[in-house]
């Protein structure tokens, strides 16, 4: 049975290994918890940490069920990671739980694909073979339950208030705790989708990669979203008057240096998995034909959102046509350096074109009304890797 790998620590253990928290609130003591309080960094008030005892002759068999608490005798069936004792999901112990990293520079538009794509796969999940989307809100703080904290920092940001959410601090502590979400089906295995919205500057840095990307090792898909206005020839054609801050390819180079600097094993299993390369603010070269007259991406338009939105299934060959038109529309672009890198490394990468919000903001960082733009499609892209049942057109 394959190991476990804990969507906060990224430490892999045995399922049998996993542990408990006492959750006898009234009568058993509660105290810091000095494992949680080294990886929060702060004092963590909790249940009593409870490591399960084996069957015969302390031999453990299979994955424990629950675990009794050896202060005050009561059974808990609260499992966390015994390295670094956050709570975890019971079914991503028993079962799989995907991790998709979610990359890309600052001002890339992280937060607010993430937001929209959430929101999109609620609205349309019964497009996607009746998909639905839970919230795992299994945190021992409940301030960081997954629902909450997508309602408070990213819906209700978007969407109520019409505000684009603020770029990520690389020191906000906050971008240590992920959004875990549970996919489930009439028939079918459900499984756990695990996104981070991490600060660019992990990746600008190749020193930041290694010390705080450490679930990109873990990561079963990557989705590495390309601000479109850091290609120069775009930036350049809209006349976009602030400088490009970092250029996309760097970032690339700096996981190259990365993954082939390191492991063997690991690097390798990176170049094999998914990797959706997602081209953001795709609205404003879709809406400036005349900009783009000769360099166009060929047949995309903001009137032409995923056939998939209208209930007639999911189209592989359409994605395919996107990824062709975008990867000829860069060669164009003059970017031939950075699709020849990507062919040369990565196994199974596609191109996407997306739009979080369906337009530019204002000048106030205000956006009137939310219309994305294929934000699912990376997304379903990656469900179809993983071989989960979608409604596919042959």
């Amino acid at each position: 049975m394959s190991k476990v790998v804990c969507p906060y620590c990224f430490e892999q253990f045995e399922r049998s290994d996993v542990e408990f928290r006492c959750n006898n609130i009234s009568r058993c003591k509660h105290e810091d918890d000095p494992i949680l309080h080294k990886f929060w960094g702060t004092p963590q008030i909790t249940g009593v940490p409870i490591k399960p005892s084996g069957g015969f002759f302390g031999i453990k068999l299979g994955i424990p069920e629950s675990a009794k608490c050896p202060e005050c005798g009561e059974k808990s069936f609260l499992m966390i990671c015994p390295e670094c004792h956050n709570r975890i999901p019971k079914e991503m112990v028993k079962k799989k739980g995907y991790i998709i990293s979610i990359i890309g520079a600052r001002s890339s538009g992280k937060t607010n694909y993430i937001t929209t794509l959430i929101n999109e796969l609620f609205r349309h999940g019964r497009h996607l073979g009746n998909i639905g989307t839970t919230a795992a809100n299994v945190t021992d703080d409940p301030r960081n339950n997954t629902q909450q904290r997508y309602e408070r920092d990213f819906f209700d940001v978007l969407y109520r208030q019409g505000k684009c959410p603020p770029q990520t601090d690389i020191n906000d502590p906050k971008s240590r705790i992920p959004l875990i979400y549970e996919l489930s089906q009439e028939k079918g295995d459900s499984i756990y989708l695990v996104f981070y919205d991490t600060a660019g500057e992990n990746f600008a840095n190749i020193n930041n990669i290694a010390g705080n990307v450490k679930f990109l090792n873990e990561s079963d898909a990557v989705i590495f979203l390309l601000d479109t206005f850091a290609v120069p020839y775009v930036h350049d054609k809209l006349g976009v008057k602030d400088p490009i801050e970092l250029r996309y390819n760097t970032i690339i180079d700096n996981l190259l240096t990365h993954f082939k600097e390191g492991n063997p094993t690991v690097r390798d299993a990176h170049f094999k998995k998914p990797m959706a390369l997602v081209f953001s603010k795709i609205d404003a070269i879709l809406n400036n034909d005349d900009l783009f007259a000769d360099t166009s991406i060929a047949g995309m338009s903001m009137e032409s959102n995923s056939s998939f939105l209208s209930g007639s299934g999911v189209s592989l060959s359409e994605f395919d046509s996107i990824s062709n038109s975008l990867q000829g529309a860069l060669m164009a672009w003059d970017e031939s350096n950075f699709v020849s890198t990507i062919r040369n490394n990565y196994k199974n990468a596609k191109y996407f074109g997306i739009s979080a919000l369906g337009g530019q903001p204002d000048t106030a960082n205000k956006i009137q009304k939310v219309r994305p733009y294929r934000v699912l499609d990376p997304l379903v892209w990656i469900l179809s890797q993983f071989k989960y049942s979608l409604p596919i057109n042959k």
